[in-house]
């Protein structure tokens, strides 16, 4: 088993909490990350992300009290070493690019392949 100093710190955000305690679960199956909870807000994930070591932010787009690219934006304003994953249910090639200039380093839909998102979470 892979040593917990080793394994990468996730953090979820997403406004729908069903949705984000089964992440976790789904992430918490996978040994060599450590799920370390989940937000429903913008100003949450910005919060937890600047106050504890997060690996890597699952982040969806329609966070309720701002949008998940102010959220981008913010963390690359902050030179923050969180890698960004956006977990989205918009399939569009138009705001996948837009994520990727905005700093993300992969753009998930959800569309139930929880596979390619722990992929993406591994490659990050």
């Amino acid at each position: 088993m892979t040593p917990d100093l080793a394994r990468r710190r996730i953090l979820v955000a997403d406004n729908n909490a069903d949705l984000a305690q089964v992440l976790g679960e789904i992430i918490r199956m996978d040994a060599s990350l450590e799920f370390v909870g989940y937000v429903l807000t913008g100003a949450a994930a910005l919060k937890r992300t600047q106050t504890e070591s997060v690996d890597v932010l699952v982040l969806d787009l329609g966070l309720g009290d701002c949008h998940g690219f102010e959220v981008l934006d913010r963390l690359q304003s902050a030179a923050s070493k969180t890698k960004v994953i956006v977990h989205t249910g918009h399939a569009s090639a138009e705001l996948a690019a837009h994520a990727r200039r905005k700093g993300a380093v992969a753009y998930v839909l959800k569309d139930g392949d929880v596979d390619a998102l722990l992929a993406a979470i591994r490659a990050a």
